[in-house]
């Protein structure tokens, strides 16, 4: 991608412009994010490009996403139904209504209570884990998966000042790493796994250091501060 004339130091300019902007994929995006964890002066470079291009953005006017958009992302987080995904006049069955409803409700709890509950292990299907860890060992997050669901607990430690740690989703084909989300500053987190992704020993869980709110480009920016491999409990 950079210009074989260029010195060392401009190419290391031009290649962390390409990772402020998100302009890399595949391999160069895995050896980039590699880089930002190994070489403190080119996640420096990195940080620098991203405050530039911020810049840029201080006179804009701020514009709502579309309906369509908005409505799209929830239903891949799980948080909503396509619309009309329902017939509105069909005939609700007896466990739609309010007997339905107050079983539905007991059920959830009686699972919760067994998936989550410290030290209880899931009835069905298996369970992953992955212990994040900095190398300072400043920093400790807790993984677990079980089924379609995901929990993150903080350890120890937390994002530094107007800094946000966010959370990735590693295939092992080398896809872009997917985000999933900024862990919040209390440190724990539970959501539904999106369809697509599917737990396994081969997925890596990786947590970056991003500007407040998370990156502005969709692809890790920061240092990767941690990360590890699901491993079936």
């Amino acid at each position: 991608m950079t210009d074989n004339a260029l010195t060392p130091h401009e190419e290391d300019e031009a290649l962390a412009a390409e990772v402020a902007l998100g302009l890399l994929d595949g391999a160069e995006a895995q050896d980039a994010v590699a880089r930002l964890s190994q070489d403190p002066q080119f996640a420096q470079l990195v940080r620098d490009w991203q405050e530039r291009l911020a810049g840029l953005a201080d006179d804009l006017t701020p514009v709502m996403a579309p309906a369509r958009a908005r409505q799209g992302i929830r239903e891949r987080l799980g948080h909503a139904q396509a619309p009309l995904a329902r017939d509105p006049n069909e005939r609700s069955s007896w466990w739609r209504g309010p007997w339905g409803a107050l079983l539905g409700t007991l059920a959830v709890a009686a699972t919760v209570a067994v998936l989550w509950l410290p030290g209880q292990q899931p009835v069905t299907g298996p369970g992953y884990q992955a212990e994040l860890v900095a190398q300072d060992m400043a920093l400790r997050v807790a993984a677990q998966v079980y089924g379609r669901q995901m929990q993150f607990l903080m350890q120890s430690g937390g994002a530094a000042e107007g800094r946000d740690l966010e959370i990735w989703w590693i295939e092992p084909d080398g896809t872009p790493p997917i985000s999933m989300g900024v862990l919040p500053r209390g440190g724990d987190m539970r959501m539904t796994l999106p369809d697509g992704m599917e737990p396994s020993d081969r997925i890596r869980i990786a947590l970056s250091d991003e500007p407040a709110g998370g990156s502005p480009t969709g692809q890790a920016t920061g240092p990767v501060v941690a990360i590890a491999e699901l491993t079936r409990l």
